[in-house]
């Protein structure tokens, strides 16, 4: 059972320098649901990058629409694990609009953040995301990337 009291415990837990320790503080609160979310919400600018990509990844868990504006702004994060928490929360919300948001991670520095956000772009379908998966697909170097952009765009039109 959750209260406001277990809650600020397992946000407080995010903090431990421990990364099991702050791996069980995410999955409980993710079991806390929807009374999580402000509190979650409320540490995705914490200057510790690993609190803010828990916080993201539970606020993803969670599926409450209410983090989408404050995750969607995490998908500029300087710290890539953070960004890449994002785009991977993003195809977590199923909502085609949120492709324009990850439009952008496909130019990521950072290769992981460009295959998550080419996987989250595949579930989320639609015109947007498919022709600026094929433009991606052009110029990809890295090898597994490239096959994540492929599968997303096969999984967006199986003609294909």
């Amino acid at each position: 059972m959750c209260d406001e009291e277990k809650i600020k415990q397992y946000i407080m837990h995010l903090y431990d320098p421990d990364k099991k320790t702050r791996e069980d503080a995410t999955k409980s609160l993710v079991d806390c649901g929807k009374m999580a979310v402000l509190p979650l919400i409320s540490i995705l600018d914490d200057p510790e990058w690993t609190v803010r990509y828990r916080a993201a990844e539970a606020l993803g868990m969670i599926r409450d629409e209410r983090a989408i504006n404050p995750l969607a702004k995490k998908l500029k994060d300087p710290k890539d694990h953070v960004r890449y928490m994002a785009a991977k929360d993003m195809g977590y919300f199923g909502n085609k609009e949120l492709s324009i948001s990850l439009l952008p991670l496909l130019k990521d520095d950072n290769e992981y953040v460009r295959r998550i956000a080419s996987v989250s772009l595949g579930i989320l379908g639609g015109n947007t995301a498919y022709n600026a998966l094929l433009k991606a697909a052009e110029s990809e170097k890295d090898e597994r990337t490239a096959e994540a952009i492929k599968d997303a765009i096969i999984k967006i039109n199986p003609n294909i």
